[in-house]
């Protein structure tokens, strides 16, 4: 599997896993998970409270000119979880950031220290941050990262 393939593969094993989340009356917490290879997904707002699952960047730890062609080279994947909610009229912000909150510790709890299927490395929480609040809507970017070793831009297959 090619690093860009890997970085997809985690994508959507992260959606899914998303999606899977429900919340005390077991109703899906989410109202949508899309992928950032949705188009749909990039021109227009989801129907909230929704979570974004997209490839965010895979960055190779230290330089790769001099490097053997086979040489392994460890490498960072990350993955970004944005999570968008609605509170029109909430002129203090205080539902918005209530669901917000509650969101985000749902989502960190599944994520954080999970391993994907077929991965024996788990997900680190990286960082997050506010990407946008207008309009009755808020949407928070959560970093997640992995490190794998590649050979020449090809992950090295999993010993079972």
């Amino acid at each position: 599997m090619t690093l860009a393939a890997l970085e997809i593969h985690l994508a959507d094993a992260i959606a899914v896993r998303l999606a899977g989340l429900v919340d005390d009356d077991d109703a899906p917490l989410f109202a949508a998970v899309l992928s950032a290879l949705d188009t749909a997904a990039l021109t227009a707002w989801p129907r909230t409270p929704a979570a974004l699952v997209l490839p965010v960047s895979d960055e190779a730890e230290e330089s790769t000119t001099r490097r053997v062609e086979s040489a392994p080279v460890p490498h960072v994947v990350r993955i970004g979880v944005s999570l968008m909610v609605a509170a029109p009229n909430d002129r203090t912000g205080a539902r918005g950031r209530e669901r917000l909150s509650a969101l985000l510790a749902e989502a960190r709890q599944a994520l954080a220290g999970w391993a994907p299927p077929g991965q024996r490395e788990v997900l680190s929480f990286r960082r997050g941050r506010l990407v946008s609040l207008e309009d009755g809507r808020v949407q928070w970017l959560d970093e997640y990262e992995i490190r794998r070793v590649a050979r020449a831009g090809v992950v090295e297959a999993e010993k079972e």
